[in-house]
């Protein structure tokens, strides 16, 4: 619960800040869907469930098997979807929010750095890297959580997808390893896919 509700707050924050940014502007996609096919081929899916097309945040992903499946937060802005551990100290999830003009990922990746800083005393950004697909990853923590997540854009719409775990317990590394495998097989639905915007739909 308390891995869910802070990470929302991080995602929440992100959203606010898109919508008070002015520019920026992109209109293609920021990774390309050929390179994250391929990209899949090199994923170990032990452990994960297989593909799922989750409409609402229009994503295809491979959740882990046994993980809890939270309840969705839905909102005309976004729709944010979480799966948690066992232990429930680790967690995994997607948010994809419609944007008000299109945004570059650099910008979108530098509200996501500069929101989760901010959010408390100790917030910081540990590392950023862009990945052979084109996908904008960020690492950070603060007392309470360690999360890493990748940002893809396209057009009116972002995706963040992260994983993350409390740092007070000590590391469950097979679930950070599962949460990491499974926030890597996740699919945004990009170029007018068959899927519904993340504004709420019912």
């Amino acid at each position: 619960m308390a891995v869910r509700r802070v990470v929302c707050v991080t995602a929440i924050c992100i959203v606010v800040g898109l919508f008070m940014l002015a520019g920026g502007c992109q209109l293609a996609p920021s990774v390309s869907s050929h390179k994250l096919i391929a990209s899949q081929a090199l994923i170990d899916f032990s452990g994960l469930k297989g593909p799922e097309l989750m409409p609402q945040i229009r994503t295809l992903i491979s959740p882990p098997q046994k993980w809890e499946v939270l309840a969705a937060k839905n909102t005309p802005l976004y729709f944010h979807q979480q799966w948690r551990s066992p232990s429930t100290h680790t967690g995994v999830g997607v948010l994809c929010a419609h944007l008000p003009l299109p945004l570059s990922v650099q910008t979108v990746a530098w509200l996501a750095k500069q929101q989760y800083a901010r959010q408390s005393r100790d917030g910081a950004v540990l590392n950023e890297w862009t990945d052979e697909t084109g996908r904008s990853w960020f690492e950070a923590e603060n007392e309470k959580y360690h999360v890493t997540g990748y940002i893809i854009v396209d057009g009116m719409t972002a995706w963040f997808v992260y994983f993350g775990y409390r740092v007070k317990y000590p590391p469950e590394l097979g679930e950070i390893s599962l949460a990491a495998r499974s926030a890597r097989t996740a699919m945004p639905i990009m170029d007018g896919g068959p899927t519904t915007r993340p504004a709420a739909q019912q």
